[in-house]
């Protein structure tokens, strides 16, 4: 890369066929010297040789010819072009001005090859011409077509715009019109339609007919003649005589073949279930059904579990960590892990039940804090290498670390885990020095095969890392099968 202080000027050409294929071949710049740069202490010298693309294209980056404090102080570049199938190639100088930011070779190259010499040095573009007149209007666009009619004088009639016919509005035959109460005129109405209604039962005014005045029964008296005896019954379920029923007879199932829903009941023999049966409450004797929460509660009886530290899951007991381990013949120190920048970090725990989590958590032994760049984050990824939720940037969440703590670095939103093996993972850009980042508590180990990663072969990989670095980001997803065993089993929890 050239210094700052010395100005380019980029060049670019394209080289075709008379048919528009791309030739091939080579462009040569070559200075006349070596040119010495006494701003920036530089010597510049040999050929800069341009190739064609696959599009007969080419594109360099030369330095000016009017570079300040280059000796010579005036220079030429000179163009030698080695092109396929060009019976005469032509060989022409040309000065590139640092003011010229850009200048394309079709506008500096000789028409003729054999021409006298001459330096071609490019100009600066002409004004811009003035607008030419504006052309005459065109003429207005013609209607294709009205309600599907297409004629030169289209004519519509009240059936083409789905209207009534004003000519039959109010005539027999049409249809009514309305007065200006939005009532039909009386008349537009057939003869006796409007004939007001005089008497009611031969009683005028505000008329209260009752049963007697239209012939009719009140219900006191209707009841007392028409009241019927209740009919005897004939059969009971198609049987008839002195029947008995029991459950078959009524489709029902007999007492003691079924389970009850509330009360007690002793159930005999052995019994499969479609749906795995439930209990609500914790075993009170040596018999009662128990629930899988309530196992994985006695799963370590007398030890410690995650729980009981205020975690959901964990990677291994923290109390198995090793701040600093001495190394036979003391020739290596294991204390906490700086992990490098760019490496995708992988911390396996598993889940034996459905998990909502809201936060991963580290313990740090150290971390001078405000090292980290914005390229840092952490997440969880399941068994399949998908990963399932993320961190915010750690740059700004990642607190400072004097003599060890627990380190909870809440989820951008919460994960509801099923049950089943995850990874937290991690990956850290931005720390100058390895140890300049966080120190991670690790399980003691040694050597480069531990045993924290014993496993059958294909079986989940419990501590582990993604072979490709430079990482600034989590990835998405990652095949599980090409995981490399780490031999830093460095501590992750749940919360």
């Amino acid at each position: 890369m050239l210094p700052n202080g010395i100005p380019t000027v980029t060049v670019t050409a394209r080289y075709l066929t008379p048919d528009g294929l791309p030739l091939s071949g080579t462009v040569t710049f070559r200075a006349p010297t070596l040119l010495t740069h006494t701003g920036s202490d530089t010597i510049l010298g040999g050929p800069i040789v341009a190739p064609l693309d696959a599009d007969g294209r080419l594109k360099a980056v030369l330095p000016a010819t009017d570079t300040p404090g280059m000796n010579p102080a005036k220079w030429t570049y000179a163009v030698v072009e080695q092109l396929a199938g060009i019976p005469v190639n032509r060989t022409y100088d040309i000065v590139l001005p640092a003011a010229q930011k850009t200048v394309d070779l079709a506008d500096l190259a000789p028409v003729d090859p054999e021409a006298p010499h001459y330096v071609a040095v490019p100009g600066p573009p002409g004004p811009a011409g003035a607008p030419g007149p504006a052309g005459p209007a065109g003429a207005p666009g013609l209607i294709q077509s009205v309600n599907g009619k297409s004629a030169a004088a289209v004519t519509l009639g009240a059936a083409d715009v789905q209207a009534v016919p004003a000519a039959t509005v109010g005539q027999a035959g049409g249809v009514a019109s309305l007065d200006a109460a939005g009532k039909v005129p009386t008349a537009q109405l057939p003869p006796g339609a409007v004939a007001p209604v005089s008497s009611v039962n031969g009683k005028k005014g505000e008329v209260a007919l009752v049963a007697s005045d239209i012939g009719a029964l009140d219900q006191a008296a209707a009841d007392l003649r028409y009241v019927q005896q209740s009919a005897a019954v004939l059969s009971v379920n198609g049987r008839t005589g002195a029947v008995t029923l029991d459950a078959t007879m009524l489709g029902a199932a007999a007492a003691g073949s079924v389970v009850a829903l509330t009360g007690d009941q002793t159930v005999s023999g052995t019994k499969t279930f479609t749906n795995v049966p439930m209990a609500k409450a914790d075993p009170t004797s040596a018999d009662h059904l128990v629930r899988k929460s309530y196992v994985d509660a006695l799963g370590t009886p007398g030890t410690w579990g995650p729980t009981d530290l205020g975690f959901k899951a964990w990677t291994f007991d923290p109390a198995t960590a090793s701040m600093s381990t001495t190394i036979p013949n003391d020739k290596a120190y294991a204390g906490p892990q700086y992990c490098p920048s760019g490496q995708v970090y992988l911390m396996g725990f598993v889940l034996r039940a459905t998990t909502e989590i809201n936060n991963i958590a580290f313990y740090v032994h150290g971390y001078v804090g405000n090292t980290l760049g914005a390229a840092s984050y952490a997440g969880l990824y399941d068994a399949t290498g998908k990963r399932v939720a993320m961190t915010p940037s750690l740059k700004d969440i990642f607190p400072k670390v004097m003599e060890g703590a627990t380190v909870p670095l809440p989820l951008t939103a919460p994960y509801i885990a099923q049950p089943g093996c995850y990874w937290v993972a991690f990956v850290l850009n931005g720390p100058d020095k390895a140890n300049s980042g966080p120190g991670f508590a690790v399980a003691a180990n040694y050597g480069l095969r531990p045993s924290s990663g014993a496993r059958m072969p294909g079986a989940f990989v419990r501590h582990a890392r993604l072979p490709v670095t430079g990482q600034t980001s989590l990835p998405t997803s990652f095949n599980p099968s090409t995981v490399i065993d780490d031999a830093n089993a460095i501590w992750a929890a749940v919360a």
